[in-house]
């Protein structure tokens, strides 16, 4: 089990994570999620501008915001990703929501996030394909969560190549492994936030590699499979990564 915090600002509670993103998000008592969906990728300093114009005009506070899914043209290097993020994070610390330091020494960050990068059609910058807020429900909303994407990597401050599981290994015994590490990592961020993999209402992949063979040894016989799989054909964010996987429970979608 994972800690959890609670946004309070925001109506939402999450899972303390790294500082570009937290490992996922669900709505308090009284909120619901809402997924806005653009009808096609904006660059993110544009889809930044939009979502500060739509929360405006719907009567919600920027710190609402609480998940997006990014779009990026290629993987990124450690440096790259580093760099990358800091200057993601400078609008979330403008709207009040990422907080650099903190009485304690360290950051919040309760937004979010998925990056991936579609093998085909993909942007030549980075973009964002969709946003979450919160917004005011009845007693009886039902669960409403995002799970951040998770990739096939153990968190710490090592570089990814030392962090990644079976690095390097694309054959089926090495996506196996990758794939079940993920599952797992899933499994507890959903137990963390109250959930379990029979509320999970949308679940999506992102490899370019074969995983349809694996699906029914890794998800569908475990009980991991009640909602099916959406399947991306991209790659995840950081170089070396070949498997990642977000989730979600109960959220109103809206195209934008």
């Amino acid at each position: 089990m994972y800690p959890m915090a609670v946004f309070k600002e925001g109506g939402y509670r999450y899972l303390p994570s790294v500082f570009q993103y937290s490992a996922g998000v669900a709505a308090e008592p009284g909120f619901q999620l809402v997924q806005a969906r653009f009808k096609s990728v904006l660059p993110i300093q544009e889809a930044f501008i939009y979502i500060e114009q739509h929360l405006n005009k719907i009567g919600r506070p920027l710190n609402a915001f609480a998940h997006c899914e990014l779009r990026s043209p290629k993987q990124f290097d450690d440096q790259g990703f580093i760099a990358f993020n800091r200057k993601y994070v400078t609008t979330l610390e403008k709207w009040g929501i990422y907080q650099a330091q903190t009485q304690e020494g360290s950051f919040i960050n309760p937004v979010a996030r998925t990056n991936v990068c579609p093998e085909y059609f993909g942007p030549t910058e980075v973009g964002m394909y969709s946003f979450a807020y919160t917004v005011p429900a009845g007693p009886d909303a039902s669960a409403s969560f995002i799970l951040a994407g998770g990739g096939d990597a153990k968190s710490g401050p090592e570089p990814y190549r030392e962090r990644i599981v079976a690095y390097g290994d694309t054959s089926n015994a090495g996506l196996k492994i990758k794939m079940e590490f993920v599952v797992n990592e899933m499994h507890q961020r959903l137990e963390s936030l109250g959930f379990h993999w029979s509320d999970v209402i949308s679940a999506q992949a992102y490899s370019v590699h074969n995983i349809g063979g694996l699906v029914e040894e890794v998800f569908a016989k475990s009980g991991r499979m009640h909602c099916g799989i959406n399947w991306y054909f991209a790659r995840p964010p950081v170089s070396g990564l070949e498997f990642e996987m977000d989730l979600r429970g109960s959220v109103n979608q809206i195209f934008v």
